[in-house]
Order: C-alpha cells, then sequence, then structure tokens
C-alpha cells in the first residue's frame, strides 16, 4: 500500500511510493522508485536507505499511518539527495591523542592561556647499604600502614601520607659469624625525607638520615 493511500496529507517527497515496515525494527522505509506492492505480505525490495535488494531485510506493506518521524532518517535524505551526516572519528582504547599547545598570546576575551608548571619531583632517597660493616638486606618499599591517633603526614614538608616503609635484614639467628639484626625504614613519597632505623630491643636507634632537597612545609 502506498503512502497516499494510507494517509491523504503524506508529504511530497514519499508520495505514491511503497511504504514498508522491515521485521523486528520500528522505523518504516520508504521503497525504491518504481516498486510496486507485491502480491505476498513478506518480500524483499530495494529502498531508498538500502537499494541493493540482496543486502536488504525483508519487509512487509504497512497499512497504517505514515509520519515522517515515523520513516527511516537514511530513506529521506537518499530521498531528498541530502548527505549523510559526518559519522564520529572513533579513537582506539590506549592511544593517546595529542592535545592543543596553549596559546603563548592572550585571547580575544582578555584572559591568558598558559601550561600548568609540572610537580617538582625529588631524586629517590637510598637505603643504607650496610651498617657496623655488615651489609643489610632490604624489602622493596611498601606502604606504611596508617595508625590510629598518630598522624601519618610527613613531618618536613607536610605531605598528606601515607609515606612508606622498608625493612632490612642483617645475619641470620643462627649465625656465629655475622650479627642478627633487624632495621626499618620510613621515607615520604613527596619529598623523599628518609630515617632508617635499627631494632635494638623495643627501641629503634636511627642509623642513616636522608635530608630532604624540598622546602619547609611545601606541601602543607
Amino acid at each position: 500500500m502506498n503512502a497516499l493511500a494510507v494517509e491523504a496529507a503524506a508529504a511530497p517527497e514519499w508520495a505514491g511510493r511503497v511504504i514498508v515496515r522491515a521485521a523486528g525494527h520500528p522505523l518504516l522505509h520508504i521503497a525504491a522508485e518504481g516498486v510496486v506492492t507485491p502480491a505476498v505480505p513478506v518480500f524483499t525490495v530495494a529502498l531508498e536507505c538500502m537499494p541493493d535488494t540482496e543486502q536488504g531485510p525483508g519487509v512487509r506493506p504497512w497499512d497504517g499511518s505514515v509520519t515522517e518521524s515515523a520513516i527511516c532518517q537514511a530513506c529521506l535524505r537518499a530521498l531528498r539527495g541530502e548527505q549523510e551526516p559526518e559519522k564520529p572519528r572513533l579513537v582506539p582504547a590506549g592511544v593517546a591523542e595529542e592535545l592543543p599547545v596553549p596559546a603563548s598570546e592572550p585571547d580575544p576575551r582578555g584572559s591568558h592561556l598558559s601550561a600548568a608548571p609540572h610537580p617538582v619531583t625529588y631524586a629517590e632517597a637510598l637505603l643504607p647499604a650496610e651498617h657496623a660493616g655488615w651489609l643489610i638486606t632490604w624489602s622493596r618499599w611498601t606502604t606504611a600502614p596508617v595508625i590510629t591517633h598518630y598522624d601519618p603526614s610527613c613531618g618536613w614538608c607536610g605531605d598528606a601520607g601515607p609515606g612508606e616503609m622498608a625493612g632490612g635484614l642483617q645475619g641470620h639467628p643462627a649465625s656465629t659469624s655475622v650479627p642478627f639484626r633487624r632495621f626499618i625504614a620510613y621515607r615520604c613519597t613527596a619529598c623523599q625525607e628518609m630515617t632508617a632505623y635499627e631494632h635494638v630491643g623495643s627501641d629503634l636507634q636511627t642509623i642513616a638520615h636522608h635530608k630532604s632537597r624540598a622546602t619547609k612545609d611545601c606541601n602543607r
């Protein structure tokens, strides 16, 4: 059934064309010029948006109301000779795009654009390799646990923390030649202030200190 037979006020651009509906799709389609309604209810015809019948879906004539909002927009664009809208360019995952360089000159609105400075970084604090003439074996740095009622912020730069800690061993409990000692070190990941201690009974004795090059309270 054509659009004129369905709706008296049909738009001129699809007047006289066969209107069909594809199974499983809510939009109506406009059949290509010259297509007539066949005898069988389900058929494949050339559509304005899909002129190749081998690629087109199975359709049936539509005998309901026809409005522009109900018709496939691709069919309407093809019928009117309009270009397809440009599809957005997809960027593959994991591929970084180069951002535009901020202008060094003031923009017409009177504001200046400038790149944000990179945060200041400091060389990683080195753990002492030995103590009392014997080598120390250190573990990797790990995030220090947060203890209740203990401020984890850095006492030098004021970074909120928590910082990192590492454990060290010297000798072996069963060794008779190398004294067995245990060590622990704490450092601030922001300014690299670091202190290493030896466990002596229930106390900690400082064996090394790496002074930060950061300004006092710079991260408060």
